[in-house]
């Protein structure tokens, strides 16, 4: 049942009940649960049907609002793009289709290191950046690089300030 927030207090104090999502298929994220525990940021795993992390207020979910899906490098990204490549665009059209937000967080990247090829896929520079680009418009998605290091701080980020323009809409 949705509930209507009408004060930034009622607003302040949902989203202290706010708790991360993280994906039971997700791995090499032990950095960013780390994160979340040294910062007391409640989180559960289980099993997402699209992206890596979403969360949670009370028993609302905003994992058919907006989800987070995590790459580890480059090279994670450029595999997507040629060998996984339909399986990572089907993922990416249900989500367009079902209305789904996605932010694609690529760790230990930058477009700098796109142009200078500093990854081991044969996939050219100019492909992957054509690819990310492309992919931005065509599903709505997000890019932002990041270092492992932000990247929980990133993560709650994004799904925080989603949780509370949902909460100040009433879509929550």
């Amino acid at each position: 049942m949705l509930r209507k927030y009408r004060t930034d207090k009622e607003i302040t104090d949902a989203l202290k009940t706010l708790t991360v999502i993280s994906d039971s298929r997700e791995q090499n994220n032990s950095h960013v649960l780390q994160y979340f525990e040294s910062k007391k940021i409640p989180y559960i795993t289980r099993k997402l049907d699209t992206a890596d992390y979403s969360a949670m207020l009370d028993d609302m979910t905003l994992e058919h609002d907006v989800v987070v899906e995590k790459k580890n490098g480059l090279d994670e990204i450029a595999g997507n793009f040629t060998a996984d490549r339909q399986r990572f665009e089907d993922e990416f059209t249900r989500a367009k289709a079902d209305g789904l937000k996605v932010f694609l967080l690529i760790e230990n990247a930058s477009w700098s290191d796109i142009l200078l090829h500093n990854y081991r896929s044969k996939l050219t520079p100019k492909s992957l950046i054509a690819s990310l680009l492309s992919w931005q418009v065509r599903f709505n998605i997000t890019i932002i690089f990041c270092k492992p290091s932000e990247t929980g701080q990133i993560i709650y980020g994004i799904l925080y300030y989603a949780a509370r323009e949902a909460l100040k809409k009433g879509r929550l």
